[in-house]
């Protein structure tokens, strides 16, 4: 049986890839609106994001006083400063929109005595005051300037890009913050989408803060018990401590996490002269007398730490 021509294969390798792309990825860049309809993969993603800030329907729960909307980003080994170029090079107004509080772009480091529980590498993390802020810049042109529309040429250029350095289209998810919490003396960080032009692809960007993350899966009507228990813990506020917030899952969760502690440093050394958020784990877990406590959550918290680049904050604030 002949064999096609390896040379074959490379030149339509490209095209193909190009046209895979932009069935993928122009419901991102050109907006829902005006887009075909997404992948199945997006569709509960996208109701979460379409519907207005919803009432909380149990009102012993705490209220939401921030929104934050984030992808996650599985990146091709190898390809890590290259990905992180194109995030300090894009256009960007984020500082100009309504309701804008804080963006970091977060590369995900080791855990000591844990492995990665999926392939999501990177996460972009936007903190908005509310979801009608976040709306309003998805359905703007500022939405579109940031994801390739200056021209059909930088939507291209941008389309290859991503299948160059990511295994395949982002994943959304969508959270409520509650009790947020913030250091009054921080240094306000101003770099943000489009502040390293220097990028050169090849070397990876300094970090700008270290974060703290701790996934639950808190047990259905259980809820109300853990927000509780979280807003009377404290935070252990050493030096070095930026913000901290606890998110409240605002769509059906497809990795077993409903619940996000997430807390802030400004390095790696002021975090781990800090055990408030591995305490809030242990509260939960180890003590044979906090047995009902224990009882709130359907299985083990997990951490997951990330350095947190391309940091832009409000005047307001986290």
């Amino acid at each position: 049986m002949a064999r096609r021509p390896t040379g074959s294969i490379s030149r339509l390798r490209l095209p193909v890839l190009i046209a895979l792309a932009i069935g993928t990825h122009v419901a991102f860049v050109i907006g829902w609106n005006k887009a075909p309809a997404p992948a199945p993969e997006f569709r509960t993603a996208l109701a979460a994001v379409v519907a207005e800030p919803k009432a909380t329907s149990e009102a012993a729960l705490l209220p939401g006083e921030r929104y934050i909307a984030s992808n996650r980003f599985a990146v091709r080994e190898g390809a890590e400063a290259a990905f992180e170029q194109r995030w300090a090079q894009r256009k960007s107004s984020l500082l100009t929109l309504p309701g804008f509080r804080w963006f970091s772009l977060m590369r995900r480091v080791a855990t000591e005595g844990s492995d990665p529980p999926d392939d999501y590498s990177y996460i972009s993390f936007t903190i908005w005051e509310t979801k009608k802020d976040f709306n309003f810049w998805r359905k703007g042109p500022a939405f579109k300037e940031a994801h390739g529309g200056g021209g059909i040429m930088d939507f291209l250029g941008m389309i290859v890009s991503g299948f160059m350095t990511s295994k395949g289209p982002p994943k959304p998810f969508f959270w409520e913050g509650l009790a947020p919490v913030a250091s009054a003396d921080s240094q306000r960080l101003l770099s943000g989408p489009g502040g390293r032009p220097e990028a050169d692809g090849k070397t990876l960007l300094d970090p700008e803060v270290f974060v703290a993350t701790k996934r639950f899966n808190v047990a259905k009507g259980r809820e109300e018990d853990f927000e509780k228990f979280w807003s009377e813990r404290g935070d252990s506020q050493g030096t070095g401590f930026r913000f901290s917030q606890l998110l409240r899952r605002d769509q059906v969760p497809d990795d077993n996490c409903n619940y996000l502690g997430v807390t802030v440093w400004d390095d790696r050394a002021a975090f781990e002269k800090s055990t408030g958020m591995d305490d809030a784990g242990k509260h939960l877990t180890s003590s044979p007398s906090n047995a009902q406590r224990r009882d709130m959550l359907a299985g083990q918290p997990m951490t997951l730490l990330y350095e947190g680049k391309l940091v832009l904050e409000s005047e307001a604030g986290p």
